[in-house]
């Protein structure tokens, strides 16, 4: 595991995805990837999305850990599998919901190729 978290100051969060390039793959079948979280305010809860891009067709695993806690008590949450993805189409590999006024701590990685990418940073959507 990539020893990195995400931290989300929730209540600053608004009601849009927040944005930023994630990982960048270097080489090989992997050039281009883009991969992050996704973040948007939806009544009172905070949606949060891993996701995956590559110009490629790619396969592989994820890996998505998420710890919250706020006045509404604390949660842990770890999901995880392999996936393929299409060439140029993101790939939503996982979603969580929990309350607006949390504090969160994310780690999500993909393994693709015998290598490790860090994507618990989030995400711009290049359209």
């Amino acid at each position: 595991m990539v020893p990195s978290s995400f931290r989300i100051a929730a209540l600053a969060l608004g009601a849009v995805a927040i944005g930023g390039i994630a990982a960048q793959a270097n080489g090989g079948s992997s050039a281009g990837l883009d991969c992050g979280i996704n973040s948007q305010t939806q009544g009172g809860m905070i949606a949060i999305e891993a996701v995956v891009n590559s110009p490629v067709a790619l396969s592989g695993e994820y890996r998505l850990s998420l710890n919250s806690h706020g006045n509404g008590g604390s949660s842990n949450i770890n999901q995880g599998g392999a996936f393929t993805a299409a060439a140029g189409t993101p790939l939503a590999l996982g979603k969580v919901m929990v309350n607006a006024g949390s504090e969160i701590d994310i780690d999500f990685t993909i393994t693709h190729g015998g290598k490790e990418f860090d994507c618990s940073a989030p995400l711009t959507t290049h359209t």
